[in-house]
């Protein structure tokens, strides 16, 4: 840069060139290209410490540090042009020794180039086998987020920055380090054992250091505990007992109570430093208990005692800079998994160790988090100084997290065990050369045994027990299902499965945000090779899309089915994949799907596009998602219906099981009462009068039980459009606060009723979404950002037709629209 600009702390260098008008955002148009030279480019960030600052905090006798909670990635840190540190690991803080110098001083941080850092390293220590053959750097070699170098959902867009706070830190001598409680419960009794980890200024022995402890409970019971200092352990350990704990739960298993928790470090009655953090009270159990027959062990959460099937997905850095996520951004995302009836989240280890404003939401929300160790998909070399850094980061993290009740699984990495193993790079590496099995299988263990002893950890995922074994054996622990799409989902039952997915674009209202207005002028196919180039997956669009749309729908022949096609397409796949899962859930324990969120506008996997507008999975989601559910499955040589309740309390009911044909008539009838148990699952096989193998055309399967409902089509390559006639609905519209509420009543039936409305306006969104409407059944949409409807608009940008998708989606036709105003 021919001058300096102004960077923002906490941030990184590419918003400070956006900011400043030097690149465009990498997400719009042909941005990731012309910012390529960003990772090849050493910066440098300068900023004066005044001298009034440093008397400010340090006093007279005080010490003084400048600490860099995050510095992404390798950097020199100077002070006047005198180089006082070096940073390697953008995962843990750094801390510079700062005296009052009586002036001002000239503080510094210069970044190298991430790029030319990995080339660098890669000539030192050698080629290594790593995701993508290579394509994206040997990014094993720098601890930084790996995703920034390009993944098979995101952009190769690795940039450097100060991600964390900056700020001054003053003391005594001593400091609170970390506070990491540990918990056991029964419910009757909790015992909370608090480990305060002491950092003490060389020369200090911490002789007469004490450590006050206060838990105050959400019903205002207070507990309080002191201790002293501990040289064997390098802190206080204090522990306190809450008879008749009020207990933090899930998402659907009760309050989420959080206790406050204060520490006070003091010698001789002065307090030196205090800490404050928030807690909660509960139990955490993994049964990997072995099978009687010895044909495997299970992989199932417990809760306070409470069996919990885990409904959720992966997380991803939200956006193109990892770490630098706007916290409302990370709020809204997490509700918006909550509100699709998720109880778990998955922290990637391609990413970051998230920011406090993920973990704080999940505890207040009651979403249970699967945190990984930041190791992805790659071989990782075991030479000085790697394990250092690696112990360094993890020692940080887990004490920054421990205390957060949400977090119920660590785990050392994803897919690393499984790449080595199962993807060929056992067989070509050198057998002298290292590939990370001591992280795996002593280094992180070990640390997490020693740090929080009472969590479960996994040394990776998938994991099946050891080294030697498969890690997708789906018979032992965690699985990674990408072997088996759509309707082939059923012919496993895994124990736990913590990725599976199917891809699609965004909607196309974030496309042209992204790319403008004028991307998809053409007509097929030309249209779509303006998108193409945001294609990473393996296999291109024919391996994602084409060689499952052949023969479940028609040739499209507008761009807007082509969209609706792989929208639905990942929609169906969603719900086949969740439902088939949870009907077996007395085997399987968990389905994580790949993946709730998104970094830029391109094809993934995401439920939620980059704009943070829900894709139609994601509503298909939150209804295969839900406490209690219906779902009918192939199962033996007919068909079973599953009524599943995944809730605290028992559901009595009657299940009534109906053969229809499309115009409403029924065929056959059946009533069955049942009693599914809190956390079980009931299984009926439906009979001959039922389903005797087939469906007539026009014909469909209907099971319900209160409010609950599930359909069954048929499963043929069409999923059931064949036979059902061409839509007809009557849409009113009624002003109402947030904007309109839209009735629809279907005079025929209406599978798959899908709305658009960001197609209406940029900001719409609906309340329900992709609905299955029987005959004379009526159906209430609150729209937000729209204040008038009319039959033009719906028509041709989100009405009954293909081009505005409200659609059967077989058929493909605009169908009969009577609209009322």
């Amino acid at each position: 840069l021919s001058h300096p600009i102004a960077a923002k702390v906490p941030g990184c260098v590419h918003k400070d060139l956006i900011t400043a008008n030097i690149i465009q955002h990498p997400d719009c148009k042909d941005g990731e290209y012309l910012q390529k030279w960003v990772g090849h480019t050493h910066f440098r960030w300068t900023r004066v410490i005044t001298a009034e600052e440093m008397s400010a905090h340090s006093g007279e006798d005080r010490n003084l540090n400048v600490v860099f909670n995050s510095i992404d990635t390798a950097a020199s840190i100077r002070i006047d042009g005198i180089e006082i540190l070096r940073v390697r690991n953008q995962f843990h803080p750094h801390t510079v020794p700062l005296k009052n110098y009586g002036r001002d001083v000239v503080l510094e941080v210069d970044i190298a180039a991430p790029v030319d850092e990995l080339k660098r390293l890669t000539e030192i220590y050698g080629d290594r086998p790593v995701n993508a053959d290579g394509e994206w750097g040997i990014y094993s070699y720098v601890r930084k987020a790996a995703c920034s170098f390009g993944w098979d959902w995101g952009p190769q867009c690795p940039g450097s920055g100060i991600t964390g706070e900056v700020f001054l830190e003053s003391h005594d001598g001593y400091l609170i380090n970390a506070v990491r409680p540990h918990i056991t419960c029964d419910g009757e009794l909790a015992q909370i054992d608090i480990h305060i980890d002491v950092g003490l200024e060389e020369g200090v022995n911490g002789a007469g250091c004490i450590g006050q402890v206060l838990l105050s409970a959400p019903d205002g019971r207070t507990f309080e505990g002191s201790g002293s200092y501990e040289p064997t352990i390098g802190g206080i350990q204090v522990v306190l007992e809450v008879d008749s704990p009020q207990q933090w739960w899930p998402k659907g298993f009760g309050e989420q109570y959080l206790h406050d928790l204060k520490v006070e470090l003091a010698v001789d009655g002065r307090v030196l430093d205090q800490a404050e953090r928030t807690i909660g009270i509960r139990s955490i159990e993994l049964d990997q208990s072995q099978d009687p027959d010895g044909t495997g062990s299970g992989f199932g959460l417990r809760i306070n005692g409470v069996p919990i099937f885990c409904r959720g997905a992966n997380w991803i850095p939200d956006g193109l800079f990892p770490g630098t996520t706007d916290p409302e951004s990370i709020v809204t995302r997490i509700t918006q998994a909550a509100d699709a009836n998720m109880n778990m989240l998955r922290v990637w280890g391609g990413g970051v160790y998230e920011d406090s404003v993920f973990y704080d939401t999940c505890d207040t929300l009651g979403i249970l988090v699967w945190q990984d160790c930041m190791f992805a998909c790659a071989t990782y070399p075991e030479e000085k100084p790697f394990p250092e850094l690696i112990e360094r980061e993890v020692r940080y993290q887990v004490a920054r997290l421990s205390h957060h009740a949400s977090i119920v699984i660590w785990s050392g990495g994803n897919e690393n065990v499984l790449a080595w193993r199962n993807w060929g790079w056992k067989e070509r590496m050198p057998k002298e050369q290292t590939w990370g099995e001591t992280y795996f299988t002593n280094l992180l263990p070990a640390l997490y045994a020693e740090l929080d002893p009472d969590r479960p950890f996994l040394p990776d995922s998938p994991w099946s027990g050891s080294i030697e074994a498969d890690p997708n054996d789906p018979n032992v622990g965690d699985r990674h299902t990408w072997d088996l799409k759509l309707e082939r989902v059923r012919e496993m039952i895994p124990r736990f499965v913590s990725e599976f997915g199917h891809q699609s674009p965004p909607l196309r209202t974030t496309i042209e945000e992204a790319l403008g207005t004028d991307c998809f002028d053409s007509e097929l196919p030309s249209a779509l090779q303006v998108f193409a180039q945001r294609q990473r997956g393996w296999g291109g669009d024919q391996s994602q899309y084409d060689e499952f749309l052949r023969g479940r729908f028609p040739e499209a022949t507008s761009l807007n089915e082509r969209l609706l096609q792989m929208h639905l397409m990942q929609a169906h796949a969603t719900s086949l994949s969740y439902e088939w899962l949870r009907a077996n859930g007395d085997r399987c324990r968990g389905a994580l799907i790949w993946q709730l969120n998104d970094a830029w506008t391109g094809h993934s996997w995401s439920l939620i596009d980059a704009a943070g507008r829900p894709k139609p999975a994601w509503w298909a989601a939150r209804a295969s998602c839900a406490p209690r559910i219906i779902t009918i499955q192939p199962w033996a040589d007919g068909l079973a219906c599953f009524a599943i309740n995944d809730t605290p309390k028992a559901w009595v009911t009657e299940l009534v099981i109906t053969r229809l044909r499309c115009d409403g008539k029924i065929v056959e009838c059946v009533r069955e009462p049942c009693s599914i148990p809190a956390g079980g699952r009931v299984r009926i096989e439906l009979s001959n009068d039922l389903y005797a193998g087939e469906l007539n055309s026009g014909e469909y399967i209907l099971a319900q039980a209160d409010e609950v409902r599930g359909t069954w089509f048929g499963d043929s390559v069409c999923w059931g459009y064949d036979g059902i006639p061409s839509p007809t609905v009557v849409i009113e519209t009624t002003s109402i606060p947030e904007g309109l509420m839209l009735t629809l009543t279907a005079e025929t039936v209406l599978k798959d009723l899908l709305l658009d409305p960001s197609r209406w306006s940029t900001s719409g969104s609906v309340d329900c979404n992709l609905l299955t409407l029987l005959p004379n059944e009526t159906a209430q949409i609150v729209c937000r950002g729209v204040d008038h409807l009319s039959a033009e608009l719906l028509q041709s940008r989100g009405g009954c037709s293909a081009e505005g998708h409200v659609l059967s989606p077989r058929n493909m036709s605009a169908g009969s629209i009577t609209l009322s105003v």
